[in-house]
């Protein structure tokens, strides 16, 4: 296992002085390496907590605070995340680094992954904060709260701090009995930031029995797949959350299209582990880089997922959990979205938050079944981008799949909600419905098709939009603002018709009507 050592002590003083110690919940860090604190603070070192949830109640953050105080360390910080809600902050890598960045230590103090603490919030800590100090400066890092035996790690000589660790933990007691933990020895592995990842990874290959519920080694393996251009902060963002993943992805594949901010450059040499396909040109749509990456796939499910999406450590777990539960005839678990803009109605529209098959899916943050992908020859690259995922749905279909909409988890997507505004969202959006259509659409529904698109897209209001009206077919929605504000946006759609003519042929020799009831035109 990397990082651990062999000796059965060290010596405190080679330590630096500037520290911060990470604890899950309040009061983990005085269980952990309180006799450790103790002897920062009676060094006078820069000392500082940061504690990732609010300890679920007034009484259990007051004792823990007091309990610090027993230490001799009077500087506690807290990101103040709900108790049981680590594991669903899309933002919690980031809030993390940000915490650490602005007390730049020289050392962190860490807390270990433990069979008895390997619930979803302790397993989504651990791996944001190994994504959080990986591409961050060299720091070192100390491992505590050892679940391992004797020969693992090393120990500090502090025997002269228990008495400190006794009194916070008897502070600490006054909110949670803590039976026999201030005689606990505290064992520690060094690592560097950089191999952090690695030992937590390492950590979680020798939890061997799980509790039910729990992340099973029997779930199947996935790969997560990235189109992106021009977007170099934002995929280190994306790549830092799936990073963190408390179900680890077993790859992880990003197309670039020949980007020019770095951002091929930055993922070289950030994330190493990412397979990383760089395009000889940026004329590619983003329907053929996807398929480029769907090709790549080799495991069982794929993550379709945008390179400007944040996702919480628990979306591959809980997406996973919720697929496996599902018959083979369930090609795709979309999840939730929330966008910059989106309405609070949309948001708690019982259309969005229901179970429900859908006949498309949030192509920004989707899970689904490599084999199912492969029978529907992937995204059709003639739409080169917007409205795929409706026309991959629709072959899928045809092949006897279904695609579920999941609320049950979700991501924050930077695009805000509603198509993007100009011409070329606009062309695309609108000469792709109609080319996905005159494939699969049956008859009656084609006819009626051009009377829905008057009355009930460019007639619609943003009340409507907003009110969670639209559920399905989040591709329309703004279209009416886009026609009103994008300059020459007639022009613009008169240009997509042309295209559609054009496209007859194509789409004539590809129809195949689609019967399963699933089955919506894109429009509510």
């Amino acid at each position: 296992m990397p990082g651990f050592g062999s000796s059965p002590s060290a010596d405190p003083s080679t330590l630096p002085t500037s520290v911060v110690c990470i604890a899950t919940r309040a009061g983990d860090e005085v269980v952990g390496c309180g006799a450790q604190l103790a002897f920062h603070a009676a060094r006078q070192d820069r000392v500082v907590v940061l504690v990732l949830g609010d300890g679920g109640s007034a009484q259990r953050r007051d004792a823990a605070r007091a309990a610090v105080k027993a230490l001799g360390v009077g500087d506690v910080r807290s990101l103040d995340v709900a108790e049981g809600k680590l594991g669903a902050q899309t933002d919690l890598v980031a809030r993390i680094r940000t915490a650490v960045d602005e007390i730049a230590p020289e050392l962190v103090y860490v807390p270990a992954l433990r069979e008895q603490d390997a619930d979803l919030d302790q397993r989504a800590a651990s791996r944001a904060i190994a994504s959080a100090l990986a591409n961050g400066p060299a720091r070192s890092v100390l491992v505590y709260g050892l679940g391992y035996g004797a020969e693992d790690g090393f120990a500090f000589e502090a025997a002269r701090f228990d008495a400190a660790k006794r009194a916070a933990v008897e502070a600490l007691s006054v909110a949670r009995p803590r039976t026999g933990a201030a005689a606990n020895p505290e064992r520690f592995v060094r690592v560097s930031s950089s191999e952090l990842r690695a030992t937590q990874t390492a950590d979680a290959q020798r939890l061997q029995s799980l509790r039910a519920g729990q992340i099973r080694s029997d779930l199947p393996r996935t790969t997560a797949v990235v189109s992106t251009w021009n977007k170099c902060s934002d995929v280190r963002a994306n790549l830092e959350s799936l990073r963190a993943q408390t179900l680890p992805f077993s790859a992880i594949v990003v197309v670039d299209n020949a980007s020019r901010d770095g951002t091929s450059e930055m993922i070289a040499r950030e994330f190493p582990e990412v397979r990383l396909i760089t395009m000889p040109h940026d004329k590619f749509g983003a329907c053929e880089t996807f398929n480029i990456g769907f090709k790549s796939s080799a495991t069982e499910l794929t993550a379709i997922l945008d390179d400007d999406i944040v996702m919480p450590p628990e979306w591959l777990e809980k997406a996973t959990l919720r697929m496996v539960q599902e018959p083979p005839t369930t090609a795709i678990v979309s999840t939730q979205v929330v966008e910059p803009g989106t309405p609070d109605a949309y948001l708690k529209s019982p259309a969005v938050n229901t179970e429900r098959y859908m006949s498309t899916f949030r192509g920004c943050a989707s899970l689904a079944r490599t084999q199912a992908l492969t029978e529907a020859e992937w995204y059709d690259e003639r739409l080169f981008i917007y409205g795929n995922e409706r026309d991959l749905t629709c072959r899928l279909l045809n092949l006897g799949y279904r695609v579920l909409q999941y609320p049950g988890c979700g991501v924050f997507h930077k695009t805000p909600f509603g198509i993007k505004m100009g011409k070329r969202s606009l062309y695309y959006h609108a000469r792709n419905a109609w080319l996905s259509m005159l494939k699969y659409a049956p008859m009656s529904a084609l006819v009626r098709m051009p009377w829905l698109v008057f009355s009930k897209v460019i007639l619609r209001s943003e009340k409507r939009e907003a009110q969670g009206d639209v559920a399905d077919a989040t591709g329309t929605i703004g279209i009416g603002r886009s026609l009103r504000e994008t300059k020459g946006a007639w022009w613009v759609v008169t240009k997509a018709g042309l295209s559609v003519l054009w496209n007859l042929p194509y789409c004539l020799k590809h129809r195949r009507p689609v019967k399963a009831p699933d089955f919506e035109l894109p429009i509510s």
